[in-house]
């Protein structure tokens, strides 16, 4: 029954916009604390574009984290489950590229090349580009080839970001997908930069770094949640 409301285009459209208003109003209801927002701020300040990482169970919040004008586009996934989140973030401004760079099944790697594609075209006209290196279906939490392949192809750097809310909901989904409550405490923390180093360590390397990175900064974030 549930499957069936969701297919339909109103009841979509609808949920959207309540689902829009509902992170607007946590948002503004909750006390934020910033760790190194410096990081971001540096990449803006020299207006080049650059990729914005971060997990897949915190893609609820991650609209509001970018406290800029200037664009971004987010990768989103085309299963139904996107539709929802691609419509919401589009209610807080921010465009989505729908598909997936991570994407082993061979039937599906034409999708995923024209991705790839808008992704490279967005960097180039310097569009940064929002993506969940563990998205859209995991395993949760490790990062796959996909952001590293887009940092190395369009020598741009990777800005890892996390956060943390006191009170929320986890759903029953592979990745424990977050939705925060209103009156919360947040912190949002941002990593050091990645640089592409094409010829200086392998993509395996590079896929840990981020890793290791995302994780400590998700600690860091958690940690700080009450203190």
């Amino acid at each position: 029954m549930l499957k069936k409301l969701l297919k339909n285009f109103l009841i979509k459209k609808f949920l959207s916009i309540c689902g829009a208003l509902y992170i607007y109003f946590v948002y503004i209801s909750s006390k934020k604390k910033f760790i190194n927002k410096i990081n971001l701020d540096k990449l803006l300040n020299d207006d080049i574009s650059f990729i914005y990482a971060l997990w897949h169970d915190q893609l609820l919040l991650s609209p509001l984290t970018w406290q800029s004008k200037k664009r971004i586009d987010i990768l989103i996934s085309k299963h139904r489950d996107g539709d929802m989140i691609a419509d919401l973030i589009k209610l807080h401004g921010f465009n989505s590229i729908r598909g997936s760079t991570n994407n082993p099944n061979k039937e599906k790697e034409k999708n995923s090349l024209i991705s790839l594609r808008k992704i490279l075209k967005s960097l180039k006209n310097n569009i940064s580009i929002g993506i969940t290196p563990d998205g859209p279906r995991g395993p949760r939490h490790k990062v796959g080839e996909g952001t590293i392949n887009i940092s190395r192809i369009s020598n741009k750097k990777i800005l890892p970001m996390s956060l943390a809310c006191k009170k929320k909901w986890v759903l029953n989904t592979w990745d424990k997908f977050i939705v925060p409550k209103p009156f919360n405490e947040i912190c949002i923390v941002w990593g050091e930069p990645l640089d592409p180093q094409f010829d200086k360590i392998d993509i395996s390397t590079q896929q840990h770094n981020l890793e290791k990175s995302l994780m400590s900064i998700t600690e860091l974030a958690s940690n700080h949640i009450g203190s």
